[in-house]
């Protein structure tokens, strides 16, 4: 049975309307009518939700769908967070060669990145899906992820305000 089925049959089952379900699921109502439709397939992140929500087993839900079966075996992209430290990796380094060829000091360099951190930092803010990164960190994940945050911001605010009272002085 397809898995789009198998979730029409358990949310009649629970008395949940589509949009009931996708509010449990921290998604959409329409994805839910996709997936009840055979339109789309829901991602494997969604399959476990659904597999978690109405107790039934990944192999019970998905073992008979063998379009969910073939994309979940055959989905070997790199995920977006991989994607984007490898870039931001590559791109470093290669900054970091270009900025050593042409001199440039820390200082400069401190001066010159601000813009941009807090540029992308704003923009990284404003772009997420909060919705499913909030479902997806753990209690550890988010003492380090303040812990890191901590350290980047601490650094600016104490230049930012040590910069402005030598401002004021002089």
């Amino acid at each position: 049975m397809q898995i789009g089925k198998v979730l029409q049959q358990q949310r009649i089952q629970h008395h949940w309307s589509q949009a009931e379900l996708a509010d449990k699921l921290n998604i959409s109502r329409q994805s839910i009518s996709k997936w009840e439709q055979d339109v789309s397939l829901p991602s494997f992140a969604n399959v476990v939700a659904i597999s978690d929500l109405f107790k039934i087993s990944l192999d019970d839900l998905i073992r008979g769908d063998d379009e969910l079966m073939s994309k979940l075996m055959t989905n070997k992209k790199m995920s977006p967070v991989a994607k984007m430290i490898w870039w931001a990796f590559g791109i470093a380094i290669m900054m970091y060669v270009i900025l050593m060829v042409a001199g440039v000091g820390e200082k400069s360099l401190n001066e010159w990145i601000q813009l941009p951190l807090i540029v992308s930092f704003a923009g990284l803010v404003f772009t997420v899906n909060w919705r499913q990164l909030n479902r997806s960190l753990s209690k550890p994940a988010i003492i380090l992820g303040i812990i890191f945050l901590t350290s980047l911001i601490v650094p600016n605010i104490y230049s930012f305000v040590q910069g402005f009272i030598q401002g004021m002085a002089e």
